[in-house]
């Protein structure tokens, strides 16, 4: 694991986040804005227009911030990271893109904290520090026929937010700088996360998998949990999940079902 300690200045700019970063492929191509609606809809126009791939988009402040399920992000100027990555994957890695993005923010966090806090996953993506939330995945793909035409991976993170001012957030959110107790350079993480998910995205762009290391990090196995998607819920016992990241749970019947997505409550 990679430590990353307070470096560069945190002002963000294409100039600022070129000089930051050390990928080849990822960030490639950086379009920073000022303020957008969302970055996962300034990517998409950046992917029909053939971006290339790595193309990095990211926003001082969102108006319309999204994360899964419609849900509105909570996106305030000048102390978070609000970004999206146009992707061409092959069409054998698009199921490992979520696996991916969250285990790349997790093991960015990891060398933050440098073991100090617990991170972790919840099934899916979304990233959590001690049970609260600190980052969450979208991801986007759009098919052309039976292939891949290209994904945007969308990443919210709180650096320097204070949950505390936000009371719909308060009780199951936090920040870098809430588990830290000091400011974080918003820069040297957006570095180490771009790092980190270069390598996992060599990995899965080669046929390799991620699915161990990130299911490693899943803090939802081994409970009993409720899963809702659409007008279905089930429930029973998080057992697992498979290759391609769906949640294996066994139902009180006995039975066993995948599950690929969903909002997942634990149950008392």
């Amino acid at each position: 694991m990679t430590s990353y300690g307070e470096m560069f200045a945190d002002h963000l700019s294409e100039d600022s986040i070129r000089g930051s970063l050390s990928t080849a492929l990822l960030g490639c191509r950086v379009d920073c804005y000022p303020v957008v609606a969302s970055t996962m809809d300034e990517a998409r126009k950046a992917a029909l227009e053939s971006a290339p791939d790595g193309t990095l988009v990211l926003a001082e402040e969102q108006t319309g911030g999204r994360g899964r399920f419609q849900r509105t992000w909570v996106s305030p100027p000048g102390v978070n990271l609000y970004l999206s990555i146009v992707l061409r994957p092959e069409s054998s890695a698009l199921s490992q893109l979520g696996m991916m993005a969250s285990l790349a923010l997790a093991k960015a966090l990891q060398g933050f904290t440098r073991g100090a806090a617990q991170v972790s996953i919840k099934w899916p993506n979304d990233v959590r520090i001690g049970g609260k939330k600190v980052g969450g995945i979208l991801i986007e793909n759009v098919l052309k026929g039976d292939r891949a035409g290209f994904s945007i991976v969308g990443m919210g993170v709180n650096v320097n937010l204070d949950p505390g001012e936000y009371p719909e957030i308060r009780d199951i959110a936090t920040s870098l700088r809430r588990e830290l107790g000091h400011t974080v350079s918003r820069l040297a993480l957006l570095a180490a996360i771009l790092g980190e998910m270069e390598e996992l995205y060599i990995t899965i762009q080669g046929g390799g998998s991620v699915r161990e290391e990130w299911s490693a990090l899943l803090d939802t196995l081994g409970r009993r949990i409720r899963v809702a998607w659409g007008d279905q819920v089930y429930e029973g016992y998080a057992e697992g999940v498979d290759g391609e990241g769906s949640l294996l749970l066994r139902r009180p019947d006995g039975s066993l079902q995948a599950l690929s997505a969903g909002e997942v409550t634990l149950q008392v």
